[in-house]
């Protein structure tokens, strides 16, 4: 897992878009797809259901990604407060 991919899935949480997605992540839909089946597989959960038309939130899609916006918060916190402390 990356930070890349965790942004990703908090963004698509967002917007229901791969294309959207994409779009600010200055990528392709077919690369936003793999990164989130590559979360999908590695957590052993499925995030999304998604068919040509629809993209939606499972309950552990919308579980974990509360999460991860929390985390992801703390974290950018952290490393700011760190680089405070520069050698």
């Amino acid at each position: 897992m990356t930070s890349v991919q965790l942004s990703m899935f908090i963004e698509l949480t967002k917007n229901l878009s791969f294309s959207k997605t994409a779009e600010l992540f200055y990528t392709t839909q077919p690369t936003v797809s793999r990164q989130i089946g590559m979360l999908e597989e590695e957590w052993g959960v499925k995030l999304f259901e998604r068919n040509r038309r629809t993209v939606k939130v499972t309950k552990a899609g919308l579980l974990l990604a509360d999460i991860c916006a929390e985390n992801k918060k703390a974290l950018e916190k952290g490393l700011k407060q760190a680089k405070r402390y520069k050698k």
